[in-house]
């Protein structure tokens, strides 16, 4: 994996944080964030659309990036979303086999085992 590839995916991931944990953020750092991650500008042009130093930018963006992986490390709300997408996803294709005929009992049966799995997962 290139350098690049390794930047776009940190901006993607601190986007995708910064969408649950943004209230929890400055106003500067989740403006900075926002043009740098969803916007997808450098450091360079994100100073210049401020009028702040690239220096500035990057001690910003360094202090948010820090306090989002604080959030996530003692809150883990993406990684409870991630959870549950996983488990709608396979109680969907559990229910779409049910309707098409295919082991309906089983089926139903098994997506009612993943989605109490969760919710017990849950409330623990």
């Amino acid at each position: 994996m290139s350098i690049k590839q390794n930047r776009l995916e940190r901006k993607v991931d601190y986007g995708l944080l910064s969408a649950f944990y943004g209230a929890l953020l400055t106003k500067r750092q989740v403006s900075m964030l926002h043009l740098y991650c969803d916007e997808d500008l450098s450091l360079a042009e994100v100073a210049k659309q401020l009028g702040v130093t690239r220096q500035c930018v990057n001690d910003t963006l360094n202090r948010a990036f820090g306090r989002l992986d604080e959030l996530e490390s003692m809150l883990g709300l993406i990684d409870r979303f991630d959870k549950q997408r996983n488990t709608m996803r396979v109680c969907r294709e559990l229910i779409d086999l049910s309707l098409q005929g295919i082991n309906i009992k089983d089926n139903l049966k098994l997506a009612a085992r993943q989605l109490d799995d969760y919710l017990n997962e849950e409330d623990n």
